[in-house]
């Protein structure tokens, strides 16, 4: 089974980046890794970067990219800060690992000023690779990393992530699809009206926004 190498937590999450406000001075980072999304936020002119990570060494590589960087279990800890602190929280690939994402997120909610961000990247279980192999050969086998990343707790479709973020407090402003197939499915799909698309996103991003 291929394990997560240290490059999986040495990458950048642009794609992450680009959704988060130009406006958002005050941001939290939850699943910050070794740093590098911290460090390319950076560039902006912050007032304020915290992260959280689950594994210490990692976190310790963090901190010179973070005002502040916790370690530790995020369902665990109480973070220090106020009601309305943070401008913008970031999930990048972290509520399927967690045990209760929907508390979480009702928790973390009263941490964003009202009208503030939340931007997150879910793994999609519709993906059709993952749908033929249960389908077609009764196999749901987890593997070191990807979709059936042996330490995902919780598995979503669009449908459900909606909704996890509608009962959370959250109005989902954009949703970006991030496809991976064959050229051969993606003509298939085209032709067949694009029915197929749901089937063919690997994962979504989304932008969403507190509800006053």
């Amino acid at each position: 089974m291929k394990e997560k190498g240290d490059t999986y937590y040495l990458r950048a999450r642009d794609d992450l980046i680009r959704l988060v406000p130009l406006s958002a001075k005050r941001i939290l980072e939850i699943g910050c890794a070794a740093g590098m999304t911290g460090k390319a936020l950076r560039e902006r002119s912050l007032e304020e970067l915290v992260g959280v990570e689950l594994l210490e060494e990692m976190a310790e590589k963090a901190k010179p990219y973070y005002t502040r960087v916790f370690a530790g279990d995020i369902e665990q800890l109480e973070l220090p800060f106020e009601n309305c602190h943070f401008d913008c929280i970031i999930y990048g690939d972290v509520l399927e690992h967690l045990v209760d994402p929907w508390a979480l997120l009702k928790r973390h909610r009263l941490l964003l000023k009202d009208g503030g961000a939340m931007v997150v990247s879910i793994p999609n279980i519709r993906h059709y690779r993952i749908v033929k192999k249960l389908l077609l050969h009764d196999t749901w086998e987890y593997t070191g990393d990807g979709i059936l990343d042996k330490t995902h707790l919780r598995f979503f479709t669009l449908k459900s992530m909606r909704s996890m973020l509608e009962e959370a407090g959250f109005e989902i402003v954009t949703i970006i699809k991030r496809p991976h197939g064959s050229k051969l499915l993606k003509a298939v799909n085209w032709l067949a009206g694009n029915c197929l698309s749901g089937h063919l996103v690997r994962q979504y991003n989304i932008l969403a926004k507190k509800k006053q």
